[in-house]
């Protein structure tokens, strides 16, 4: 009798990978570390990801982009005043519920680098979408286009360096403090 893959045990193995990125960064999450978080064989994993680790990785980190990019889209729709804090509150949360262990898996695969360059390309064509996102929000309140890019390019790096210092710090106050800078920063350009 043939054996069926069953598409909920490859979505936990993503899940618990991208935790453990967002907990150890990539190099530090290894497939034996994820076989004892997803309570799953070293077999399923390669029955799941044929092409092993990178794979495992690669998936992890796409499955984390697509989520944070639909986030930062939806974010995009709303005026910069309530998206921002929006933006900063997910991370806070999202911090201080790992107690301010876990960090943003795309922030973990940008720094992957040379080790493991495919999730740290994919890392950069997510910021990239993000920054984008951002601009477009800011040329709809009436910033123009070089400027928005900029603020985009501020709010990104400036949130995710906030998310990094919090969780060094083990505290939400970096986060809170760039987000009513960046709203001020909004303000004062339009």
């Amino acid at each position: 009798m043939a054996r069926t893959a069953n598409p909920e045990n490859r979505d936990r193995i993503v899940r618990t990978t991208r935790d453990l990125i967002r907990r150890n960064g990539i190099q530090g999450t290894t497939m034996l570390e994820v076989v004892k978080a997803s309570g799953g064989s070293r077999g399923s994993l390669y029955h799941y990801f044929p092409g092993g680790r990178a794979e495992m990785v690669e998936d992890a980190v796409r499955s984390a982009i697509d989520e944070y990019t639909a986030g930062i889209e939806y974010l995009a729709t709303l005026p910069a005043a309530q998206a921002i804090p929006l933006m900063v509150e997910f991370w806070r949360a999202e911090a201080e519920a790992s107690d301010y262990a876990a960090g943003c898996p795309i922030a973990a695969a940008a720094l992957g680098g040379a080790s493991d360059p495919v999730p740290s390309r994919l890392a950069g064509e997510a910021f990239a979408g993000w920054i984008d996102a951002f601009a477009r929000m800011l040329v709809n309140e009436g910033i123009p286009a070089d400027r928005a890019r900029a603020l985009g390019t501020l709010a990104i790096a400036a949130v995710e360096g906030a998310v990094i210092l919090g969780l060094a710090q083990k505290s939400s106050t970096p986060m809170e403090l760039v987000a009513d800078q960046l709203v001020a920063l909004v303000d004062a350009a339009q």
